[in-house]
């Protein structure tokens, strides 16, 4: 057995958050908010999440899957490999447009932009 501590997949707790399926990773053994972490969001073929706002930035990268990013009532299309900020207070939501893959993203948070364009 390892000593080094790793989440598996099929051993993440799920919640519904903002409209998708959430696991959240860290911190440790969390399952609720806190000031940093990370988590992974899947959003199902042709749903959209909840258009929401928070105090964090959020660092997004998207996994597989493709959409659209609403962000403070702009639009963009996402897919596989891109990644994006969400600043504080900025509302913002996602959309699967496919009919037949989950579009999934890694999300990082945090209380500082670390990692923000300039």
């Amino acid at each position: 057995m390892s000593s080094i501590p790793i989440q598996r997949r099929a051993q993440a707790p799920t919640t519904q958050e903002y409209g998708c399926v959430f696991r959240r990773i860290l911190p440790w053994g969390s399952t609720g908010p806190s000031d940093t972490g990370m988590g992974v969001c899947t959003v199902a073929p042709r749903t959209t999440t909840t258009p929401h706002a928070h105090t964090d930035h959020e660092h997004f990268y998207v996994v597989r899957g493709s959409g659209l990013l609403h962000l403070d009532g702009h639009s963009t299309p996402i897919g596989a490999g891109d990644a994006f900020v969400v600043d504080s207070e900025r509302r913002h939501h996602f959309e699967n447009t496919s009919a037949d893959e989950e579009l999934e993203m890694v999300s990082v948070w945090s209380m500082g932009p670390f990692g923000a364009a300039r």
